[in-house]
């Protein structure tokens, strides 16, 4: 039984990460629902304004972890793979505890392997419905500080090189529980 629920759970992952590059879902749009009954999660569908302007990295145990596509600033964003939330306290007890263990993990490997000055960390959602938290790394001398970052500056996407040499700092520093992603 535990080997099905394995075996069934990878394909979930597999499917899932191709949804998140893009790939278009048959049946009306794939969602993520728990099934508490087996610790199986369904099929994940990120927010298509987030689809378009992040690049997934990997995943954690609740969250996705992408980045957003903008040079300018080391921008990471959570996600967490539930169903219809769009706010911190939908989420259950348990995956709110979750939520914050990823995000404080996150910063920490972010203030050390991106010498960050400061860390912006913020659940908005004024733009995208789905519950997303920012962690985004500052340095005093980013073009926006020491000002939020929104707006202050065109999108610079990243290059292919800049993209490998982040997913590859990261894959020394996250830890057992973080699945990367391909690409």
């Amino acid at each position: 039984m535990l080997a099905a629920v394995r075996r069934e759970a990878h394909g979930i992952r597999r499917y899932a990460a191709v949804l998140s590059l893009g790939a278009p879902s048959f049946g009306g749009g794939a969602k993520l629902k728990k099934d508490d009954q087996r610790g199986v999660c369904a099929v994940f569908a990120l927010d298509p304004r987030l689809q378009q302007d992040t690049l997934p990295i990997g995943d954690f145990p609740l969250c996705r972890l992408l980045l957003s596509n903008d040079s300018n600033y080391p921008w990471f964003i959570l996600v967490p793979r539930r169903e219809d939330i769009s706010e911190i306290f939908q989420l259950d007890g348990a995956d709110q505890q979750q939520l914050w263990r990823e995000t404080t993990e996150l910063a920490e490997i972010l203030k050390d392997s991106f010498d960050a000055d400061k860390l912006n960390v913020a659940a908005l959602g004024n733009v995208v419905n789905q519950l997303h938290m920012h962690v985004i790394v500052r340095k005093r001398e980013d073009a926006a500080w020491p000002a939020p970052i929104w707006g202050k500056q065109e999108a610079k996407p990243y290059s292919p090189e800049q993209i490998a040499t982040i997913r590859e700092r990261l894959r020394l520093v996250l830890t057992d529980d973080f699945k990367f992603l391909e690409g």
